[in-house]
């Protein structure tokens, strides 16, 4: 018989071995205080995205992976907010980099993952 996580689960599960993988780099590359700190801040997280989750409203709503039409697009709005102010963000790190002489390749990494996804978007959705 095949079991599967409850849908409210999922995301904090995830949320907890990612956030201690990261905890375990930390400590690789920081030592035990840092990591220790990292996991500590990983639980904390972890407790309260379950925690908003399972509010009822728009935001535990999509939090909780179960939204209706009208909240799956106030998430897609969002997320495509987000993805501009990041976007914008890094341009703005890309010119203060270079203004400044320092290492501009992760605001022009951001930058290009950006606008080839965004194209691939375009590719993908303009179908359906």
């Amino acid at each position: 018989m095949i079991k599967t996580m409850h849908p409210r689960l999922r995301v904090p599960a995830v949320m907890a071995v990612l956030g201690s993988v990261i905890a375990v780099a930390t400590f690789i590359g920081s030592g035990w205080a840092a990591a220790v700190i990292m996991e500590i801040t990983t639980v904390i997280l972890t407790v309260g995205y379950f925690a908003l989750a399972g509010r009822d409203s728009d935001v535990g709503a999509l939090v909780g992976s179960r939204p209706d039409e009208r909240q799956a697009t106030i998430g897609m709005r969002a997320t495509a907010l987000a993805g501009t102010v990041v976007t914008l963000v890094a341009i703005v790190g890309f010119v203060v980099a270079t203004a400044v002489g320092r290492d501009v390749w992760p605001f022009l990494l951001i930058c290009v993952v950006g606008g080839v996804t965004y194209l691939v978007g375009l590719a993908i959705y303009r179908r359906r």
